[in-house]
Protein backbone atom coordinates (compact mmCIF):
# COMPACT_ATOMS: atom_id res chain seq x y z
CA UNK A 1 0.00 0.00 0.00
CA UNK A 2 1.48 3.15 -0.63
CA UNK A 3 0.61 6.49 1.04
CA UNK A 4 0.27 9.28 -0.92
CA UNK A 5 0.33 13.18 0.18
CA UNK A 6 -2.85 14.99 0.35
CA UNK A 7 -3.58 17.51 -2.20
CA UNK A 8 -3.14 20.85 -1.06
CA UNK A 9 -6.47 22.58 -1.78
CA UNK A 10 -6.05 26.44 -3.06
CA UNK A 11 -9.36 27.53 -1.50
CA UNK A 12 -8.07 26.62 1.91
CA UNK A 13 -4.17 28.82 1.89
CA UNK A 14 -2.77 29.42 4.89
CA UNK A 15 -2.73 32.52 6.17
CA UNK A 16 -2.20 34.32 9.74
CA UNK A 17 -6.27 33.88 10.14
CA UNK A 18 -5.93 30.18 9.41
CA UNK A 19 -7.26 28.82 12.76
CA UNK A 20 -4.57 26.29 13.59
CA UNK A 21 -6.93 23.49 14.34
CA UNK A 22 -8.20 21.43 11.40
CA UNK A 23 -10.73 23.40 10.00
CA UNK A 24 -14.09 22.13 9.05
CA UNK A 25 -15.69 21.42 5.33
CA UNK A 26 -18.23 23.94 6.97
CA UNK A 27 -15.91 26.98 7.20
CA UNK A 28 -15.37 29.54 4.80
CA UNK A 29 -12.16 29.62 2.74
CA UNK A 30 -9.09 31.08 3.56
CA UNK A 31 -7.67 34.11 1.55
CA UNK A 32 -5.05 33.62 -0.99
CA UNK A 33 -3.24 37.16 -1.40
CA UNK A 34 -3.00 40.45 0.44
CA UNK A 35 -5.73 41.83 -1.72
CA UNK A 36 -7.95 38.47 -0.66
CA UNK A 37 -7.48 38.67 2.87
CA UNK A 38 -7.87 42.91 3.02
CA UNK A 39 -11.08 41.94 1.33
CA UNK A 40 -11.83 38.74 3.73
CA UNK A 41 -11.36 41.02 6.93
CA UNK A 42 -13.87 43.76 5.44
CA UNK A 43 -16.18 41.59 5.12
CA UNK A 44 -15.99 39.65 8.74
CA UNK A 45 -15.88 43.24 10.20
CA UNK A 46 -19.56 43.93 8.10
CA UNK A 47 -20.97 41.06 8.80
CA UNK A 48 -23.56 41.04 11.99
CA UNK A 49 -23.14 37.65 13.01
CA UNK A 50 -19.98 37.68 14.24
CA UNK A 51 -19.13 39.21 18.03
CA UNK A 52 -16.16 41.00 18.54
CA UNK A 53 -14.49 40.54 21.95
CA UNK A 54 -13.94 44.24 23.52
CA UNK A 55 -10.52 45.95 23.27
CA UNK A 56 -8.49 45.05 26.78
CA UNK A 57 -7.03 47.56 28.72
CA UNK A 58 -2.83 47.18 28.76
CA UNK A 59 -2.12 45.85 32.44
CA UNK A 60 0.33 48.59 33.52
CA UNK A 61 3.88 47.27 34.57
CA UNK A 62 4.69 45.94 37.69
CA UNK A 63 7.04 48.97 39.07
CA UNK A 64 6.95 47.42 42.76
CA UNK A 65 8.27 44.26 42.22
CA UNK A 66 10.70 44.92 39.38
CA UNK A 67 12.30 47.21 42.11
CA UNK A 68 12.01 44.39 44.76
CA UNK A 69 13.86 42.12 42.21
CA UNK A 70 16.21 44.45 41.27
CA UNK A 71 16.59 44.92 45.33
CA UNK A 72 16.69 41.35 45.76
CA UNK A 73 19.57 41.09 43.27
CA UNK A 74 21.84 43.97 44.43
CA UNK A 75 21.74 43.07 48.30
CA UNK A 76 22.31 39.32 47.49
CA UNK A 77 26.07 39.84 46.64
CA UNK A 78 26.42 41.64 49.69
CA UNK A 79 25.20 38.74 52.19
CA UNK A 80 27.30 36.96 50.43
CA UNK A 81 30.11 38.75 50.92
CA UNK A 82 29.35 39.21 54.52
CA UNK A 83 30.28 35.61 55.55
CA UNK A 84 34.00 36.44 54.79
CA UNK A 85 35.23 38.06 57.92
CA UNK A 86 33.51 35.23 60.29
CA UNK A 87 34.07 32.22 57.87
CA UNK A 88 37.56 31.63 59.12
CA UNK A 89 36.86 31.86 63.07
CA UNK A 90 34.21 29.43 62.63
CA UNK A 91 36.13 26.90 61.07
CA UNK A 92 38.97 27.35 63.56
CA UNK A 93 36.28 27.06 66.47
CA UNK A 94 34.86 24.26 65.53
CA UNK A 95 36.61 22.38 63.31
CA UNK A 96 39.52 21.72 65.77
CA UNK A 97 42.12 21.86 62.84
CA UNK A 98 45.29 23.67 63.04
CA UNK A 99 45.68 27.57 62.05
CA UNK A 100 47.18 26.86 58.62
CA UNK A 101 44.81 24.32 57.03
CA UNK A 102 41.65 27.16 58.42
CA UNK A 103 42.09 29.22 55.09
CA UNK A 104 42.00 25.52 52.74
CA UNK A 105 38.66 24.93 54.19
CA UNK A 106 37.01 28.65 54.30
CA UNK A 107 37.93 28.59 50.67
CA UNK A 108 35.99 25.37 49.83
CA UNK A 109 33.20 26.53 51.75
CA UNK A 110 32.63 29.18 50.09
CA UNK A 111 33.26 27.70 46.49
CA UNK A 112 30.96 24.96 47.61
CA UNK A 113 28.20 27.58 48.56
CA UNK A 114 28.89 29.11 44.68
CA UNK A 115 28.50 25.46 42.93
CA UNK A 116 25.23 24.91 42.69
CA UNK A 117 24.38 28.42 41.06
CA UNK A 118 26.93 27.70 38.93
CA UNK A 119 25.86 23.85 37.62
CA UNK A 120 22.15 25.43 37.08
CA UNK A 121 22.91 29.06 35.32
CA UNK A 122 21.20 30.48 38.22
CA UNK A 123 23.58 33.59 37.89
Amino acid sequence: MAHSAPEIDTKSAISENTPLLAASADEPFAPLNDSEILIHEAARENDSNITTRPPQAEKPLPKLQIFLLCYARMIEPIAFFGIFPFISKMIFETGNLEEADVGFYAGLIVCLGLTPPILLGLD
